[in-house]
């Protein structure tokens, strides 16, 4: 109980906040969910949120575990931060770097807006005035894949933490090895 009362105490999140919510359900791993905090609980130690998605009218309140372990893993992921930043600034060593939506390159890692979520992965492929390729995480992070996708529905992917607001991911897709930050401006 101490832990996840501790943590909640730490996080920013309050009723009422639009946040997004990460899915570990099967045919929705890694997607992004843009919901709206409507409880926070604790039930046997571990702590919920009761969510209303935003892009998705019919759907019920979703009860969300803020903290999760993908299969056969050790490691606690939060599933929730707060809505992506509207404008950052990427600060790579001690250069700052504006992100520039559009200019992507392969081996980007991206969110990619699509059934109204976002799905993390990487672009693998690209050729002029054509929708680029992006591989989306493979199980159990994400569902793995190559799609088609338009320019236009891309974000750069980043990783939000207590300790360290918004984050560019590593290469591999964990958090932690952090090549940059993300404030919003």
């Amino acid at each position: 109980f101490c832990k996840y009362y501790m943590s909640q105490t730490n996080l920013p999140f309050k009723d009422g906040q639009t946040v997004e919510v990460r899915s570990f359900e099967h045919g929705y791993r890694g997607a992004w969910f843009r919901c709206k905090v409507v409880r926070i609980y604790i039930v046997e130690g571990k702590l919920y949120y009761s969510l209303k998605y935003l892009d998705y009218e019919k759907e019920e309140i979703h009860e969300q575990q803020v903290f999760q372990r993908f299969e056969h893993e050790e490691k606690e992921w939060l599933m929730v931060r707060p809505s992506y930043p509207s404008v950052h600034k990427i600060e790579a060593s001690q250069k700052p770097l504006d992100v520039a939506h559009g200019s992507w390159k392969v081996g980007d890692l991206v969110d990619w807006h699509k059934d109204d979520c976002y799905w993390s992965g990487t672009v693998v492929a690209l050729k002029k005035n054509e929708p680029l390729q992006v591989e989306l995480y493979p199980p159990p992070r994400g569902e793995g894949a190559t799609y088609n996708a338009l320019r236009k529905d891309l974000r750069p992917s980043l990783e939000w933490s207590l300790e360290d607001g918004w984050t560019l991911p590593s290469a591999d897709g964990r958090q932690g090895n952090v090549l940059g930050s993300a404030r919003e401006m």
